[in-house]
């Protein structure tokens, strides 16, 4: 399931959106798409000029994956929200970031695929879990594309990934080790994350192309920051470098997997 501004706002969908980016945005663990969106409301109203917004929910119950003891440890309640990963060395008081066996991410991945091919985005946004999820997605994308799979799929041209961490599961840490994503990606990170320290962030960062990564880091905690001040500057400028494509084609529209390469290859020497 997905939400979107469009919908939420009733604006016509046809046109509100013309000459701004599309980012599919993927929610923290115990998180939904809808209290994403409640969540980054600073964000949507601080960049609504360049870009729209759209929200996946993630394919796995929480209350499905851990016990009624570990739910209420990690602050759960009813539900238990949504995770993008189950794991199969669960433990008490261990969060699924510390997890060194995923489980069902092929689940995971033909969601997300699914997100793509809905909405075909110009760019992703994704926090903690998601963001995670966010990096396998275009590691993953690039490895079966260039095996012939999944070309009917538009990659996203750009990245945002907040409080993302290296899995530790050697099976996915070497998927992004292997695949060296080279989507132009901004990297944010909290110098107070206690929930994924910087140096989990960093660790993710080390396995994308050098030429493709920024960074931008903030005093705070486990939170996409407010978007004002030094921080709206920043992310304003790194969504401008990819605005051009999107009022030519109108944003989101059809093209082939190396056109999308071409362009985020322009957008990196910009």
């Amino acid at each position: 399931m997905s939400s979107s501004d469009l919908d939420a706002s009733g604006s016509d969908a046809a046109g509100a959106g013309a000459g701004k980016l599309r980012l599919l945005c993927l929610h923290g663990f115990m998180q939904t798409g809808a209290l994403f969106r409640s969540r980054i409301g600073s964000m949507r109203k601080a960049l609504k000029s360049r870009a729209e917004f759209e929200f996946l929910d993630a394919p796995f119950q929480v209350a499905d994956a851990v016990t009624p003891e570990q739910l209420a440890q990690f602050g759960g309640n009813g539900g238990g929200g949504l995770t993008w990963f189950k794991w199969r060395d669960a433990a008490p008081g261990k969060r699924p970031s510390q997890s060194t066996q995923y489980q069902d991410f092929e689940i995971t991945y033909e969601s997300m695929i699914s997100g793509l091919r809905q909405h075909s985005p110009d760019g992703l946004l994704g926090f903690s879990q998601g963001a995670t999820a966010a990096a396998l997605l275009l590691a993953q994308l690039a490895e079966r594309q260039a095996g012939g799979h999944d070309l009917d799929v538009r990659p996203p041209r750009f990245a945002i990934l907040c409080a993302g961490f290296l899995p530790r599961d050697p099976a996915y840490s070497s998927l992004l080790e292997r695949a060296r994503v080279a989507v132009p990606t901004l990297f944010v990170l909290g110098d107070a994350d206690a929930l994924v320290p910087p140096e989990r962030t960093l660790e993710l960062v080390a396995t994308f192309d050098p030429a493709a990564a920024q960074l931008l880091r903030h005093p705070g905690a486990h939170m996409l920051p407010t978007c004002s001040g030094a921080i709206k500057a920043a992310m304003a400028e790194f969504l401008d470098g990819f605005k051009g494509a999107a009022e030519a084609g109108g944003g989101g529209g059809e093209g082939t997997a190396a056109e999308a390469e071409a362009e985020a290859s322009a957008a990196v020497g910009a």
